[in-house]
């Protein structure tokens, strides 16, 4: 049975802050925010707002897979909270 996008948002949100708060990200969490990402994008029913901040944490993913920033991380979440 597939996941609701608001599911896919909240696991999203899960994820990041995970990262965040240990400063760490393995393989298997990299690869999932991926296609979180991948998947929520293509959704055209989503508020532009969290379609932008898809994008901007898939453009920050893209360049390296490190674990984010907390200030972007924070932005990402109002914005991911409010879908």
């Amino acid at each position: 049975m597939p996941i609701s996008n608001e599911d896919k948002l909240h696991l999203l949100r899960d994820l990041i802050e995970n990262q965040a708060a240990e400063n760490y990200m393995t393989t298997d969490e990299a690869q999932q925010i991926e296609r979180l990402l991948s998947s929520l994008a293509t959704d055209p029913a989503l508020q532009p707002a969290v379609l932008e901040t898809l994008e901007q944490i898939q453009q920050k993913h893209q360049l390296n897979h490190e674990p984010f920033d907390q200030n972007d991380v924070e932005q990402w979440l109002n914005v991911l909270t409010i879908e």
